[in-house]
């Protein structure tokens, strides 16, 4: 081999190992503040919004978009002694959330790859100081208007169709499949929810009544969902008046009237969201992971939903025992994501 050559071999093996290495550091990047550590989940994250108290937003390589959940680690780990201390810390998560969680309900169940999930989530919340939440209720390109409908992918993203019509299990499954194959998605457990509604009560602004409240989150939540009982100004999207048999343009309307029921696209409503997350409160209700203590038949919904559901009787971290196999229009899911 001349020197020319020989030349030209070094450079080209020097790029592909600093294009390897600017690979690796991407992905294993993580964003330090105060105590709170988001870590970026695919190598060609965008960040869309920085600052951890508005509710740090990022896209990740598959148009997917989260949000950051901080748990300030000081003021919530107390009794937990180190990340293998599941018990402590769990039962931390619930005294720093106790406005929002319910005696009768719990984060339990005997079957293992849950209780593996379970603590690998935990470990990684007391790790990193927080977990990545979908910030839309997850979607899908196609509309879905019975129980029969084909189970496809789901798309944390804008003006997709609500992936409602599905029962808990099959939500878990499809909440598996989101993330990328280092990462754990997995419906919520209600230990993350109620870390949401106190973040939301820490940090969250609605248009119509401005800082949001806990009796805005445990008690009346349709100044910043959408209810039957709400109304508000629909921005962008599509919404159905017929429980989403077929849907709309929403250029042809832009007031949802109140004591009206109509089912959005995702992300449809800039007034239904807070700290960057769309629909917490209403539009769908969301299935989750928790359990009804001593019902193991039974599985969890959260929020209330678009389909004659009043804010008042049915908020934020309103809850609801519902057989597993169970499926409507009103009911999707959300997904988190951890490291």
């Amino acid at each position: 081999m001349n020197k020319r050559k020989l030349t030209i071999s070094i450079i080209v093996l020097l790029f592909v190992c600093s294009i390897i290495i600017f690979y690796k550091s991407k992905k294993d990047i993580t964003i330090e503040v105060d105590e709170t550590y988001p870590y970026l989940l695919s190598p060609n994250c965008e960040i869309l919004v920085e600052d951890s108290k508005q509710g740090m937003t990022i896209k990740d390589e598959y148009q997917n978009e989260w949000v950051w959940i901080e748990v300030p680690k000081s003021k919530v780990f107390l009794t937990a002694q180190n990340e293998e201390d599941y018990n402590n810390i769990e039962k931390d998560i619930k005294e720093y959330t106790k406005s929002y969680s319910l005696e009768e309900y719990e984060d339990n169940c005997d079957e293992e790859p849950y209780q593996k999930i379970k603590q690998r989530t935990l470990m990684s919340i007391y790790q990193y100081g927080g977990f990545w939440i979908s910030r839309y209720e997850i979607g899908t390109d196609q509309i879905r208007n019975s129980k029969n409908a084909p189970v496809t992918e789901g798309r944390s993203q804008p003006d997709l169709y609500v992936y409602n019509y599905v029962t808990i299990k099959q939500a878990q499954e499809i909440a598996m499949k989101i993330s990328e194959q280092s990462y754990t998605s997995n419906l919520l457990f209600g230990f993350q929810c109620d870390l949401v509604c106190k973040f939301i009560e820490e940090n969250g602004y609605c248009k119509e009544r401005g800082k949001i409240t806990r009796d805005m989150i445990i008690g009346n939540s349709s100044s910043w969902g959408n209810y039957y009982s709400s109304s508000f100004e629909i921005n962008n999207g599509k919404y159905s008046e017929n429980n989403g048999n077929d849907y709309q343009d929403s250029s042809t309307i832009k007031q949802k009237k109140a004591y009206k029921n109509l089912l959005l696209t995702t992300g449809a409503s800039e007034r239904n969201k807070t700290c960057n997350i769309y629909d917490f409160a209403g539009n769908v209700s969301e299935w989750t992971l928790e359990s009804v203590k001593y019902e193991k038949d039974w599985s969890v919904i959260r929020d209330g939903s678009f389909y004659f559901n009043y804010g008042g009787n049915d908020p934020a971290n309103g809850r609801y025992r519902l057989d597993k196999n169970s499926s409507s229009s009103s009911y999707g899911f959300r997904v988190m994501c951890i490291k």
